[in-house]
């Protein structure tokens, strides 16, 4: 009976009733990397598997941080701009690596399930991580609200656990080289949040709770620690401040974030935004100038090229657009996201046969993303197998919360796949388990 309970509720995150739109997650091949990187040794100092341990941006501008389960750290990207530095940030990924480590997800676990019987404006929203592949962590469609009864029970720590995690990311910090105080910059940060009301606190301070005698206990932490020579590691702080610089870039308006550029800036972080801002403007010439001359500055950057190739397919120019993302993914030929732009790219010119050659490699080695498995199915579909399309659609439907149409396309791609087959049997697993929280739904 535990067993399936902590399998039902960890596929379970909250919608309420208020929100008028769902928030997700960021998915960015860049920004992924660049969070492996900064997260490397920490993992490897809290005694976890790197491949089993995922950190994800949720499209969320305010300030916060937290763990579901014992395999993924998920972070706002609202958090991530208002940080000055990657050790604040490694901070704020070791503090919830104590989290991991202290198992207090279980505890959250029995939250949700009080939570859930004292709300009222709460639905409990099962998404469908991963039915076919098995991987619980890869892909979450992430709803949040901030004045979620059901969302805070479910969050929240006590003051043991957050001690505890405070100890262990000091202790993680320190074996991996890395400068403890910075956990006490972040917490300055939300200095005077305690004196808001709720509704205008941070979520941070509202499911990490801040007091006095736990800066204290910080302090002390630190001060027990014996730490090595810390040595800058610059190559670091150069990628947090090109995935800062996305954020803003691509997050902001485009008129304030021109203007705000601070001159005092990298250029190349400068112009970075730049050609962000102008393509969100949108002021095609001169964001066609900005990222070549990132390019110029960089011409074997995947990401660069990448972006290039983006800024090309959503302009319209999708015979260009395809020759910046070949480049980009003959330069980062095992990043995943970008291999399935190429993919968008390809169907946007017309050419399924090739965009469904790569996106069932991507599909194939796990990626699942909504705009991926979209593009799929639409290769599918125009390459005349419309059961394929019919199975990749009910994942897409299953992936974020919407169990009728998984149910519709999951039926439908058993009626058109040869029963027994391997896609077939994929789709009886995606109706069992679509049906199973449908039910669990209502």
């Amino acid at each position: 009976m535990k067993k399936n309970l902590i399998h039902i509720f960890l596929l379970m995150l909250i919608l309420t009733s208020s929100m008028a739109q769902a928030n997700g997650l960021l998915r960015d091949a860049e920004i992924e990397r660049t969070l492996r990187l900064i997260s490397h040794s920490l993992i490897k100092s809290a005694g976890l598997d790197e491949k089993e341990i995922q950190i994800l941006v949720v499209n969320d501008s305010s300030m916060n941080a937290f763990v579901i389960n014992g395999k993924a750290i998920f972070i706002h990207y609202g958090l991530i701009t208002r940080l000055k530095n990657v050790e604040q940030l490694q901070s704020v990924i070791a503090h919830e690596l104590g989290h991991i480590t202290g198992g207090h997800f279980y505890q959250r676990i029995s939250n949700m399930g009080k939570a859930y019987n004292a709300a009222t404006i709460g639905t409990l929203l099962s998404t469908a991580i991963g039915l076919v592949s098995g991987d619980m962590t890869t892909t979450i469609g992430l709803v949040a609200g901030t004045n979620s009864a059901v969302k805070r029970a479910f969050l929240s720590n006590n003051r043991a656990q957050e001690a505890s995690a405070d100890q262990s990311g000091i202790r993680f910090m320190v074996d991996a080289n890395i400068n403890p105080k910075a956990s006490l910059e972040v917490l300055n940060i939300f200095e005077g949040q305690n004196l808001l009301s709720s509704r205008r606190q941070d979520p941070y301070v509202l499911t990490h709770p801040l007091n006095s005698q736990r800066i204290s206990n910080i302090k002390t932490f630190i001060d027990n620690y014996i730490p090595k020579k810390i040595t800058k590691k610059n190559n670091l702080d150069y990628l947090y401040a090109r995935m800062r610089a996305k954020f803003i870039g691509f997050t902001g308006n485009p008129k304030s974030t021109l203007q705000n550029i601070d001159i005092n800036e990298n250029l190349e972080i400068a112009t970075y935004i730049r050609s962000i801002a102008y393509h969100k403007m949108p002021n095609i010439k001169l964001a066609q100038l900005e990222i070549d001359r990132l390019i110029k500055i960089k011409p074997d950057d995947p990401f660069y090229n990448e972006l290039k190739g983006q800024f090309l397919l959503e302009i319209g120019e999708a015979e260009a657009s395809v020759q910046a993302y070949k480049l980009a993914t003959k330069l980062a030929p095992n990043e995943l996201l970008i291999s399935s732009g190429l993919g968008r790219a390809y169907n946007s010119i017309g050419n399924h046969k090739s965009a469904l050659k790569v996106l069932k490699n991507v599909y194939n080695k796990g990626l699942r993303d909504g705009r991926m498995l979209y593009e799929l199915a639409r290769a599918y579909s125009q390459e005349n197998l419309p059961g394929w399309a019919s199975l990749v659609t009910a994942e897409r439907h299953a992936l974020y919360g919407n169990f009728s149409s998984a149910d519709t396309h999951a039926k439908r791609a058993l009626n058109l796949l040869i029963k027994g087959s391997v896609g077939w049997l994929k789709a009886e697993d995606i109706l069992i388990q679509v049906q199973k929280n449908y039910k669990n739904k209502r």
